[in-house]
């Protein structure tokens, strides 16, 4: 199985499904899989992107609206963690997981899949000891202390990670970079 592995992608899906496809082109495989750690940004909207915790003049569109339409559909089985750049009011609806667009899958605030054979782990957000052993209170409309405290990690979340049993095997992957 091919996996590709993307740091923070800020939106910016046609970029990285094109390098995708010309990687594979030019080392001749198949990439299956692509995992986005973080920043991903599913913005669908305008909307979305008051609840960006980010400045203004990096509030922008980007590509992700696309796929989430239907105007396009990843090219790759695409999972994704969020992180602290992302519009918190749309992930919130998903707190367990979800699909947010075709072929794209968010783990939510902490969640495990298993895709052929392999389990694959995840928890969004960042860490930030004060609202740590909080539970989540946030909800749109937000203010600017609770847009920020929406995407971060939760004991509760962790808790539920640690659950995690069986891990049987160790899983070699080849990561195309």
């Amino acid at each position: 199985m091919k996996v590709a592995v993307e740091g923070c992608c800020h939106g910016e899906l046609d970029k990285i499904y094109e390098s995708i496809q010309f990687l594979e082109k030019k080392d001749n495989v198949k990439v299956d899989l692509l995992l986005c750690c973080g920043d991903f940004q599913a913005v669908r909207n305008e909307a979305d992107m008051i609840c960006m915790a980010v400045p203004i003049k990096y509030r922008q569109m980007q590509t992700f609206y696309k796929y989430y339409s239907g105007e396009k559909k990843a090219s790759v089985l695409t999972i994704f963690i969020g992180g602290n750049h992302e519009a918190s009011n749309h992930l919130q609806e998903l707190p367990y997981g979800g699909w947010v667009a075709p072929n794209i899958y968010y783990l939510g605030y902490a969640g495990v899949v298993k895709y052929r054979g392999v389990r694959i782990g995840g928890l969004s957000g960042i860490f930030k000891p004060h609202d740590y052993r909080k539970g989540h209170f946030e909800y749109p409309p937000y203010n600017q202390q609770t847009m920020r405290s929406a995407y971060h990690v939760r004991n509760i979340e962790v808790f539920k990670l640690k659950q995690v049993r069986n891990i049987s095997a160790v899983h070699v992957i080849h990561i195309v970079m």
